[in-house]
């Protein structure tokens, strides 16, 4: 169980950061990630509330989780559900898309990764 609650855990402070960092500095955050920045105000402001915003809050749910044993299954499966989610579509945007920087595959490489572990996890731990 202690691996599960620190895999949460760690999930949780990822997408805190990730979405603490687009709050802040967007422009600047996009161009690292995506290479392009939004040009208009409207774009920021979008960018702040999905990847800020929201990442924010998916870190905070898994963090709840990850605090009562009674609700850490639960909250391996959403962390396990949203890697698989954003490696599925980010696959759908390389192919479709065409031409991804080296970070995406950076990122594809992590949540595949993470999705394992996860997928590893609830198979060792069965529901209680």
């Amino acid at each position: 169980m202690k691996f599960g609650k620190w895999l949460c855990l760690l999930g949780a402070g990822f997408f805190v950061i990730y979405g603490c960092l687009f709050t802040i500095l967007p422009a600047t955050f996009a161009s690292l990630v995506t290479d392009g920045v939004p040009t208009t105000a409207t774009a920021l402001t979008d960018m702040r509330a999905t990847y800020g915003g929201m990442s924010i809050a998916v870190g905070i749910l898994l963090a709840m989780f990850a605090m009562r044993k009674e609700t850490l299954r639960s909250g391996i499966v959403a962390l396990c559900l949203l890697m698989t989610c954003m490696a599925s579509t980010r696959v759908i945007g390389m192919v479709v898309d065409g031409e991804p920087n080296a970070l995406m595959f950076i990122y594809l490489l992590l949540e595949l990764v993470a999705m394992a572990i996860c997928l590893r996890w609830l198979k060792v731990v069965k529901a209680e």
